[in-house]
C-alpha cells in the first residue's frame, strides 16, 4: 500500500491524471483495489451506480458493495484538482444520493483530497464529514492508515470503519484538535527536552489557542488509546514460535496494546526482520485480520508515524525509555521483556 501511495503521490505532483476518468480508473481503482476489493467485479464495485433505476437515471461514479444491490461506500470522482469550490454542491448532489438508497459510507475525492461522510448519521450532510485527508500535504503512515480504516473491505464487513467514524463525529471542537495534534506530540517526545506525551500534546494545542489542561490531556490519551481485551483464542501458525512473556507482577495490569507492540520489538530484535513483516507476523499469531491493527498500536496510538516508531527500534535502549515513559506503571515489566 505504501509504495502504491508513493507513486500516486509522484503521478498527482507530475500533473499525469489529466481527467476525472483518469482519477477513477488509475487512481482511486488502483487504492480500492489494495484495500481488498474486486475491481473487476461490477457486483461489488459497480461504476455508474444507479441509485433508484425505477425513478431516475442518477449515478454514483463508484458504489461499493458487500451485497448485490446494497450499497456500502458511494465515492463521487472528480477530476484532480476540481474539488475546491464544488464541495457545497456535491454534498447536495449526494445527500439526494443517500435518501433513497443510503451507503454507509460517501467519499468525495478529487484524488489529491478525500472526504469521508458517514451517512447514517443525523443532520446536515456537511455536518457529516469525519475526516479529510490529502494525498500530497499528509505522511504515507497516515494515508495508509485512513484507507484501511474506513474503506479496507475487510473494516466496513466487520463494522469497525462504521464503530470508528461514529466516534470520530463524536468528538468536540478541542478534541478534534488534541487528535490532530497528538501524532505531532509523539513526535516531540523523541526530540530533546523529551517532554511527556501529555505536556507535548497542551503546548502544541496552545499553538491553535487551544488551552488543554494535563487532566484533559491525560484523560483524552487514556482514552484515545484505549483498547478491548482479545478474547479469541490466540493459535500458534506453525511457522511461526509463539514467545512466552515473563509473568507480570500481580499489582500491574498488562496492556493488550503494550503486549502487542513488545511482541513486535521482539520479532525485530530477536528475528531480525523489518518493522513491516513483524507486524504482519503478529497479526497472524493473533488470528488478526489485517497487520494494520497491531501497527496501529506501535504508531498511531503512541501519537508516532511508521518512520519514527522504526527509528526508536534502531536502538533498543531509547525504545526501552520511550515505552517506561509512556507506560510507567510496567516499568519492570519492559525492562524484562526487552533486557
Amino acid at each position: 500500500m505504501q509504495s502504491t501511495l508513493e507513486d500516486i503521490r509522484q503521478k498527482l505532483r507530475e500533473d499525469v491524471y489529466k481527467n476525472e476518468e483518469h482519477v477513477r480508473l488509475s487512481l482511486v481503482s488502483r487504492i480500492l483495489q489494495e484495500l481488498g476489493w474486486n475491481i473487476w467485479n461490477p457486483e461489488e464495485v459497480n461504476t455508474e451506480f444507479v441509485v433508484v433505476p425505477d425513478e431516475d437515471n442518477s449515478k454514483v461514479d463508484i458504489a461499493l458493495l458487500l451485497r448485490s444491490y446494497l450499497p456500502s461506500v458511494f465515492i463521487e470522482v472528480k477530476a484532480a484538482g476540481k474539488l475546491q469550490g464544488e464541495i457545497k454542491h456535491i454534498e447536495t448532489q449526494l445527500r439526494d444520493y443517500n435518501r433513497n438508497n443510503t451507503a454507509i459510507f460517501t467519499v468525495i475525492t478529487d484524488g489529491q483530497r478525500w472526504r469521508f461522510y458517514y451517512s447514517l448519521t443525523a443532520g446536515e450532510f456537511s455536518q457529516k464529514c469525519f475526516k479529510t485527508i490529502d494525498i500530497l500535504k499528509d505522511e504515507t503512515e497516515e494515508l495508509e492508515h485512513s484507507f484501511n480504516s474506513f474503506l479496507s473491505k475487510s473494516e466496513i464487513a466487520n463494522e469497525n470503519a462504521r464503530a470508528t467514524a461514529e466516534r470520530y463525529l463524536q468528538l468536540s471542537q478541542k478534541q478534534r484538535v488534541m487528535e490532530d495534534m497528538l501524532p505531532q506530540a509523539g513526535k516531540a517526545v523523541l526530540e530533546p527536552p523529551f517532554s511527556s506525551l501529555p505536556q507535548a500534546l497542551i503546548d502544541l494545542c496552545a499553538r491553535k489557542n487551544v488551552v488543554v489542561t494535563p487532566a484533559e490531556a491525560e484523560q483524552f490519551i487514556k482514552d484515545y488509546t484505549a483498547v478491548k481485551p482479545i478474547k479469541d483464542h490466540i493459535q500458534e501458525p506453525k511457522s511461526v514460535r509463539v514467545r512466552e512473556p515473563q509473568p507480570a507482577r500481580a499489582d500491574t495490569e498488562i496492556s493488550e496494546k503494550l503486549t502487542q507492540i513488545l511482541d513486535v520489538c521482539h520479532e525485530v530484535y530477536e528475528r531480525n526482520v523489518q518493522y513491516t513483516e513483524a507486524t504482519k507476523i503478529v497479526a497472524q499469531r493473533r488470528s488478526f485480520a489485517s497487520p494494520s491493527t497491531v501497527a496501529d498500536k506501535c504508531t498511531r496510538q503512541l501519537g508516532l508515524n511508521a518512520d519514527r516508531f522504526r527509528k526508536l527500534l534502531s536502538n533498543k535502549q531509547r525504545m526501552i525509555s520511550f515505552l517506561v515513559k509512556q507506560f510507567p506503571e510496567n516499568e519492570g515489566y519492559i525492562r524484562n521483556e526487552l533486557k
